[in-house]
């Protein structure tokens, strides 16, 4: 049955009226019957009889009141939808086929870090059993533990595979890669991983783990490992040296890595497997190296004219702000490099520094001097020692507790307390100061196949790896960890990669397009858009569509190519079975 529309001419004006039809077939032909005449109709009243006659014909359509309607649930739609396409260009949904809940960890670390034990229940607000096709509420709470452990079994091949899928879609650098190492303490005690080392959470209290990392210039993750949380940086490059080239292939390498791995045993080794390396020097080892003139430091005080007494010395301009001088030493490269705003900086915060000292110093004073109890000589020191240690101020001042006798007023108790005494090495201090704005990178890479300022440039990019942590540590929920098998805590470090891995891609497909949105913020706009399911109040029968798509969601999906996920096609594979 449908309205049948009939248009009539009288008198030069034009008359509509309605008519409700059905559609019968005789000796083949089909024709209509007159039900019953409904005359003239508003526009809105055309609209609601059609809807009604809808309804009677098709499943999914429903009529009544608009108060009545209510969103029954809410599923995470686009956001997943987005990190599920960048998880399948690196063919990872073929790698874990069988562990479903990898993809899962991974998506659910990008978007909303929870707890292993709440990933089960996190899957059925997502559209993830539907992308993957997998019932995760049949399986028992322990089955993504199994799955971490079998991650684990794993991590060798993992690693090969996004390296392989890394150099297939275009984003390694046949010429450098990125090492570096970092810590994350534990709030447990049992892991056998766990040791107190140096804390780069300052954290120094805790238990921690130590993760070394390697990234592409472009900052793609392909080597991650787990080690205890007493490993020194210095020692871990020698097994990255053979780890390159007998897990990767890796036969030439320019590997790029902190000042704190330099010593001569790495860089020679390095040298002996035949690869090239780029780092710099701590302050201390470049006043060593006798490469800046007497008079370096009076040249570069004068605000108008430091850049030209510089280049007069044999320094090259890099940028407005940094120039460089080279220095070649048997096979190694020395770039001397003065930035003239670090150098300003570093002048300011050594002041501050200086002064906070000192008011701290006053402060101890004060608080000896009108003690309630005897103090502790070495306690005292300690506390006072780590403080200086913390403004790099413990070898500008010379000190030392001098004894002072309180007697407490009202009972005449005798409190041993002391009082600092202190000095400032001036020496010492414009010793520190002779290397503000100072940096001095090293290299083995012959000058005809790398020029200094590509040197510079190179270890700029450095902070790919420095980026890569900060977002375990601050988007990813990488500390504190609670898990205490070894398996468990490498394969959580695992999961916590493959999802930087999907953040950095989804970066750089936005840097490429000069969006100026980060990977998270991208997130948190797609995330808006769900797949509603809506129905009648008290009513078992429902439908599901997404949320309209805003304008910005729909230029963000352009820049990345992504509009095919919010395309008819693509829903209706979604939405299959989505009414009842």
């Amino acid at each position: 049955m449908f309205l049948k529309k009939a248009r009539k001419t009288y008198k030069g004006k034009v008359y509509e009226t309605y008519a409700l039809t059905e559609s019968y077939r005789e000796n083949g032909k089909v024709k209509h019957r007159h039900i019953a005449n409904l005359g003239s109709l508003t526009k809105e009243q055309a609209q609601r009889i059609k809807l009604v006659l809808k309804a009677k014909q098709i499943e999914d359509v429903f009529v009544g009141h608009l108060s009545d309607v209510v969103a029954k649930e809410h599923y995470r739609f686009l956001d997943v939808a987005v990190l599920d396409d960048i998880w399948r260009q690196f063919d990872l949904d073929q790698y874990f086929a069988e562990l479903p809940y990898a993809e899962a960890m991974a998506v659910n670390r990008c978007l909303d870090p929870k707890s292993k034990i709440q990933i089960q229940d996190w899957t059925q607000q997502t559209i993830l059993p539907r992308l993957l096709r997998y019932d995760f509420s049949a399986d028992s709470e322990y089955s993504i533990y199994r799955t971490l452990d079998k991650i684990t079994d794993q991590e060798v091949e993992l690693q090969k595979h996004v390296y392989r899928k890394c150099k297939q879609l275009g984003h390694t650098d046949e010429k450098a890669v990125f090492y570096d190492i970092t810590s994350s303490y534990f709030e447990g005690t049992k892991c056998v991983l766990a040791f107190k080392g140096y804390s780069r959470d300052h954290r120094p209290d805790r238990l921690q783990i130590t993760i070394a990392l390697v990234v592409t210039p472009d900052g793609y993750p392909f080597y991650w490992r787990v080690m205890p949380g007493n490993t020194q940086d210095v020692t871990t490059v020698e097994d990255l040296l053979l780890i390159l080239k007998e897990r990767f292939g890796i036969e030439e390498c320019l590997l790029v890595f902190d000042r704190g791995m330099v010593s001569q045993n790495n860089l020679e080794a390095i040298a002996e497997k035949k690869l090239t390396y780029i780092s710099a020097l701590d302050k201390d080892e470049v006043s060593g190296l006798g490469l800046m003139e007497a008079e370096f430091q009076s040249l570069v005080v004068d605000e108008r004219y430091w850049r030209d007494n510089l280049l007069s010395l044999g320094f090259n301009l890099y940028d407005e702000n940094l120039v460089y001088r080279e220095h070649i030493k048997g096979k190694v490269r020395y770039i001397l490099a003065f930035n003239r705003q670090a150098y300003q900086d570093q002048q300011q915060n050594r002041q501050e520094r200086l002064q906070k000292a000192k008011s701290y110093l006053a402060a101890c004073n004060n608080e000896l001097k009108h003690a309630q109890k005897s103090r502790n000589r070495e306690a005292t020191a300690r506390r006072i020692e780590n403080k200086l240690r913390k403004w790099n101020m413990h070898k500008v001042f010379v000190w030392e507790l001098e004894p002072i006798a309180i007697t407490k007023k009202g009972t005449g108790q005798k409190i041993d307390s002391f009082r600092v005494v202190y000095t400032i090495n001036e020496d010492k201090l414009k010793q520190q100061a002779s290397l503000d704005g100072i940096t001095c990178f090293v290299t083995n890479e012959p000058t005809d196949k790398l020029p200094a300022c590509q040197v510079i440039r190179y270890y700029r990019r450095k902070s790919k790896v420095e980026d890569a942590f900060r977002e375990l540590k601050d988007h990813l929920h990488l500390r504190p960890f609670f898990l205490s098998r070894e398996k468990r805590v490498r394969a959580h470090v695992t999961i916590c990669v493959l999802g930087y891995l999907l953040l950095n891609a989804l970066e750089e497909k936005l840097q490429q397009q000069h969006y100026q949105c980060s990977a998270a913020t991208a997130l948190e706009i797609l995330g808006k858009c769900l797949l509603n399911r809506i129905g009648f109040k008290n009513s078992e029968s429902y439908a599901e569509s997404i949320t309209e798509v805003t304008t910005q969601q729909l230029e963000i999906l352009k820049e990345l190519g992504f509009e095919y996920l919010i395309s008819r096609k693509y829903l209706n594979q979604l939405l299959e079975h989505s009414t009842k």
